[in-house]
C-alpha cells in the first residue's frame, strides 16, 4: 500500500546538500511512499503498486519506493515521464529511491539584489507552455512575486526556515489561445 511519507519510516532530511536541488525543494509531506520490500521477499511483482503510488505524487511531491535491491529498470520508465532519481544504499537489502520531477531550480539565496528578481524573470520567460521552475531564496521576494503576476504566471510561496524560501512558479496554461 502506498503512503504519505511518515516519520519514523525513513528518517531523512530532504535539506541535506547531499540531494539534488529538485529534490530538496519537495515538501516532505508531499512525499508518497511505495515500500515494496516485502513483495519483492514474496516474489511478487510490485510495478502495479509502484505506478499508482506515483499517480497518488501530487504536483510538487516526490516518490519514494523502498526496495530490497536497486531497481535500476525503473529508471528509464520513470525517465520517460520526466522523473529525476535519487538512489541511497541503507542496507544490502535495503533500498530508497526518491523520484521527484526534474524541474530546474533556480538557486539566488548568494546574489545580491537586484540580481535574483532579473535572472528569475528571465528563467521564467524563457519556460516553455506549462513549465515550471522553483527559486530558491533567503527571504520571500516581495518584488518578484507581483512581476511574476503581472506577466501572467502562477506561483506558491513555501516559506521553509527562516533563512529558506521556495518560490514556484508555473507558466499558466493556455487554452485555444486564450489566456
Amino acid at each position: 500500500m502506498a503512503s504519505r511519507h511518515a516519520p519514523g519510516a525513513v528518517m531523512v532530511n530532504l535539506l541535506d546538500a547531499s540531494f539534488p536541488l529538485a529534490l530538496q525543494v519537495v515538501d516532505p509531506v508531499t512525499v508518497i511512499e511505495a515500500d515494496v520490500r516485502e513483495d519483492l521477499r514474496a516474489g511478487r511483482e510490485p510495478f502495479q503498486r509502484i505506478m499508482a503510488a506515483r499517480a497518488d505524487v501530487p504536483e510538487w511531491g516526490a516518490l519514494l519506493v523502498r526496495a530490497t535491491f536497486e531497481p535500476a529498470p525503473l529508471y528509464r520508465v520513470m525517465g520517460r515521464d520526466g522523473w529525476a532519481h535519487h538512489t541511497e544504499c541503507l542496507a544490502a537489502d535495503d533500498w530508497c529511491v526518491w523520484f521527484y520531477r526534474d524541474i530546474p531550480v533556480l538557486d539566488v539565496r548568494d546574489m545580491d539584489p537586484p540580481e535574483p528578481l532579473a535572472h528569475t524573470l528571465n528563467a521564467a520567460e524563457a519556460l516553455p507552455e506549462n513549465g515550471a521552475l522553483v527559486q530558491l531564496n533567503v527571504r520571500v521576494p516581495q518584488f518578484l512575486l507581483p512581476r511574476l503576476a503581472e506577466r501572467g504566471f502562477l506561483f506558491h510561496v513555501r516559506e521553509v526556515s527562516p533563512d529558506r524560501v521556495h518560490v514556484f512558479i508555473r507558466r499558466r496554461p493556455v487554452y485555444e489561445g486564450i489566456q
